[in-house]
């Protein structure tokens, strides 16, 4: 009697389905006795990209098992809570994930975040013991102290605000409370002189020593920055850029945050509630730095003190 020949395409099936089932229990098993690490990005941007790969490689040194998600694969709900003794981590890596997982964790869930502007506006300065982070900017004070220590002559810094927007009227608040002694401010209200280009003409009309900028969607986009570094040339005055993109783009001196920085300080955040030995950097060494554009401060006949960009990142080095 012939032997019946066996498919072998049918055994290889047989074959992955149950390896599929070995991978999904095993799966199973870590999750309910291990510590688990959820992170949501932003978006796909560069920065967020970078803060995120360097929190997973500091990560995968420790018995943690890592998912990451897109805030559009959490849009309609959170995965599912883990049972057994496992301990879960949300990681938020820039401001949209933060502000969409502080409004929908669950009161005690642990939370950690980085890339984030302006902590506090979301809700996640000063709300619970399980939240904890950096941002990718300076307190207005610590801001205003670095600007001093650059432009030790500066009487008068100017901003621009909208004051139909709640946001940018705290920002102006915060400036007006935080300004030191001896200064003045010349803030211009955009929404009540007409336009963009008349609220930046009239700022600089007001002979400040420097314009101060914010992480303000409502009065900063593309076009209205390179409006206000294209002014800045025109009229000799310096801009103080909320990012190092803008410190690139022309403006003399601001913040810049590196990301792999930031991501490796929110990964000892996270170690740090699993229980681990090693406590994170202070915030100020987390990624948040002053950049200085040299060109610029040629172009605008400004001498820097060699202490300030010593210690600075120096963008277009004129040597």
């Amino acid at each position: 009697m012939q032997k019946k020949k066996k498919n072998p395409l049918k055994r290889a099936g047989l074959i992955s389905l149950c390896c599929c089932f070995l991978f999904f229990f095993s799966l199973l098993n870590c999750s309910a006795g291990q510590n688990i690490v959820r992170v949501v990005v932003s978006s796909g941007a560069g920065p967020y990209v970078t803060a995120a790969d360097a929190l997973t490689n500091m990560l995968k040194k420790q018995s943690v098992l890592i998912q990451s998600f897109t805030l559009d694969a959490i849009k309609d709900g959170l995965p599912a809570p883990v049972s057994g003794t496992s301990k879960v981590v949300w990681v938020a890596i820039g401001s949209r994930a933060a502000d969409v997982l502080n409004s929908t964790l669950a009161g005690k869930t642990p939370l950690v975040y980085c890339m984030v502007a302006k902590p506090e506006l979301i809700g996640l300065k000063g709300r619970l013991d399980n939240v904890a982070g950096v941002s990718i900017t300076l307190p207005v004070n610590e801001q205003f102290s670095l600007i001093r220590q650059a432009l030790p002559d500066l009487k008068t810094i100017g901003m621009l605000y909208r004051s139909t927007s709640p946001k940018s009227v705290r920002s102006l608040v915060e400036v007006q409370e935080q300004l030191p002694e001896g200064w003045r401010l010349q803030a211009i209200n955009i929404d009540a002189s007409g336009s963009m280009a008349k609220a930046i003409q009239k700022l600089f009309n007001q002979q400040v020593d420097l314009i101060w900028t914010a992480a303000d969607s409502s009065v900063y986009n593309r076009s209205t920055v390179k409006a206000l570094l294209l002014a800045s040339l025109r009229n000799n005055t310096p801009v103080f850029g909320f990012s190092g993109s803008f410190v690139k783009a022309g403006a003399l001196l601001g913040l810049e945050a590196d990301p792999a920085l930031q991501g490796e300080y929110a990964a000892a955040l996270v170690q740090q509630v699993f229980g681990h030995p090693n406590k994170p950097k202070k915030a100020e060494m987390a990624g948040v730095n002053l950049a200085v554009n040299m060109i610029v401060a040629d172009r605008l006949g400004i001498s820097l003190p060699a202490a300030v960009v010593q210690q600075a990142r120096v963008i277009g080095n004129l040597r």
